[in-house]
């Protein structure tokens, strides 16, 4: 039987997953190849088996076993219920994967040896990175030295082998691949866990990196040294390996494998390059030992390791640099924009309310249904209160809904509840501003000047609560209802503004554009400062309270 008028099966390999392995012999290249066929019409399955056809496909690596042209075809089975199978022809390696070498070393593989797998399946891994590829299943049994006799082993022959990175199934493009000339959306994302070795982020389905790979490789290598698997060697408090007393190991490789291994994916190396010089470096002190090098190699060595810590803390401080700036313009905009939002919104309110106080009777009806309520010291703020409600109401409303709106500082959009709380913030504050400041006219009650500014931090606390906050409700409310009604006071008593400009605004039935502005100023000036002082409880306090413990 010939498959696709050119493969001739020979003999089967085994099974694995959803597919089996054949060797056939290629009658145009003379040579024998392997045959992968998709057995298991799964849709997750086929999905694994063409992204590994197209990964192997886009590679020119001689760690990676090659496609040949058109290998990735389907055969068409004849039977009662006829079914496409997905072939693969690939590369034959001869010669046995580390989980069978590591049989022969039953308590451990040499460290050189190691270290010398894990140099050659890094230069691979570079080359998968720079493509935007991560294999994603690292272990043993998919690395594979080329073996010219793998029936007799021997140091020199496992030395001189080159390693060679298989199984694809499970490689993930970092970004979106062009499948076909119609295709051009990503699939959807298969979770891939191989326990012993995955790391954290993989296991709960986060974003995937490089670093993915060397937590992985990290976990391999120590399975080869130890002869232990990796699960059998973790902390039940931790789950860090606690390997290093099972083994004798270099403290310089013990040390890289442990970086590579950290459950946190930032604290890993973060590409090859870093991980290489670090083994080259180790290799340079077991080849020449700082006690037994003359001066000039000592002074070399000395200048070159400076050079390389110089280049990590140089590199290590641009980054910290460029995450902070990059950290600072966010803050700002966010804040820029909260407050734009803020004012934008109370302003807009505080128009169109006017505009109904001014040019409808909505303002005289409203105050004529509650001047039998009042008492008889504030019967006559019944004249214009029914238009202050109006303006209030409103400019509350706006206010609280451009701060929902932005969704800044962690906040949700909670759009009626917010706009509830602001028009009642509003009410609240303005209508205790007016009865202070009338109450303070009656002999005997002196100067209730500072208690008008408690007004203000009352508009601000509610306002602010009903905002839908992720967390610590109630610093956000207070604080900000605080430090708005200092900064009121502070430009009150500094003369830094007018007073007119900083007081809740009075509205008359007869149109005054003065009092218009004032009262448009106002409620703008009221809304930059409540999101800015949000801002600095984001980016601050908070920050402070969560790191002493309050979440």
């Amino acid at each position: 039987m010939q498959l696709n008028d050119r493969y001739i099966p020979l003999n089967s390999l085994g099974s694995g997953g959803f597919s089996r392995l054949y060797t056939i012999w290629d009658l145009k290249t003379q040579s024998e190849k392997v045959l992968k066929v998709l057995v298991q019409p799964d849709p997750k399955a086929l999905e694994l088996f063409e992204q590994e056809a197209r990964v192997l496909a886009s590679l020119q690596h001689s760690g990676v076993p090659r496609v040949v042209p058109d290998g990735y075809f389907f055969l068409r089975r004849r039977n009662r219920n006829p079914l496409q199978l997905p072939c693969l022809i690939m590369e034959k390696i001869n010669g046995l994967t580390l989980e069978e070498i590591l049989a022969e070393y039953p308590q451990g593989c040499p460290e050189e040896l190691v270290m010398l797998w894990l140099h050659q399946a890094l230069d691979i891994l570079r080359e998968l990175h720079k493509r935007g590829i991560v294999h994603r299943d690292l272990k043993p049994s998919n690395l594979m030295l080329r073996l010219p006799h793998p029936q007799t082993l021997d140091y020199s022959q496992l030395a001189d082998s080159p390693l060679v990175m298989i199984d694809f199934g499970g490689a993930k493009q970092i970004g979106a691949l062009v499948h076909s000339d119609r295709e051009t959306t990503p699939r959807s994302h298969t979770r891939l866990v191989s326990p012993g070795y995955s790391p954290p982020e993989q296991i709960v389905g986060a974003a995937i990196t490089p670093a993915t790979d060397f937590y992985a490789l990290g976990r391999t290598c120590i399975h080869l040294l130890t002869g232990l698997f990796p699960a059998e060697l973790e902390d039940p408090m931790t789950g860090k390996l606690q390997w290093q007393h099972r083994v004798a190991v270099t403290p310089g490789f013990a040390e890289l494998l442990d970086c590579m291994v950290e459950n946190d994916v930032n604290e890993r190396p973060q590409n090859a390059d870093d991980i290489q010089t670090y083994l080259f470096r180790i290799a340079r002190m077991k080849r020449h030992p700082r006690r037994m090098m003359s001066f000039p190699q000592l002074f070399l060595d000395v200048i070159k390791t400076a050079l390389i810590e110089v280049d990590r803390i140089i590199w290590g401080g641009l980054k910290l640099v460029g995450r902070s700036l990059l950290a600072i313009s966010q803050a700002i905009t966010e804040t820029l924009w909260q407050i734009g939002l803020a004012s934008s919104g109370g302003m807009l309110g505080a128009g169109l309310g006017l505009i109904l106080a001014y040019q409808s009777p909505l303002g005289q009806i409203l105050g004529d249904l509650l001047k039998p309520s009042l008492p008889l010291l504030f019967s006559h703020l019944s004249n214009n209160l029914g238009a202050e409600i109006i303006v209030l109401s409103l400019a509350g409303l706006g206010t609280g809904l451009g701060l929902t709106d932005g969704a800044g500082f962690q906040q949700r959009r909670h759009y009626k509840w917010a706009g509830v709380m602001g028009v009642f913030g509003y009410l609240t504050g303005g209508l205790l501003w007016r009865i202070i400041s009338t109450i303070s006219l009656v002999p005997g009650f002196g100067n209730l000047a500072m208690a008008r500014w408690f007004c203000i931090g009352m508009t601000t606390v509610i306002l602010t609560w009903g905002l839908d906050w992720k967390s610590h409700r109630s610093v956000y409310a207070i604080v900000s209802a605080s430090a708005t009604s200092a900064i009121f006071w502070g430009l009150a008593n500094l003369n830094i503004l007018p007073i007119y400009l900083l007081q809740f605004p009075q509205v008359s039935l007869i149109a005054e554009w003065v009092q218009f502005r004032y009262a448009i100023t106002f409620v703008g000036l009221l809304g930059c400062t409540i999101a800015l002082s949000l801002a600095v409880i984001h980016y601050t306090i908070i920050p402070i309270l969560r790191l002493i413990g309050w979440k």
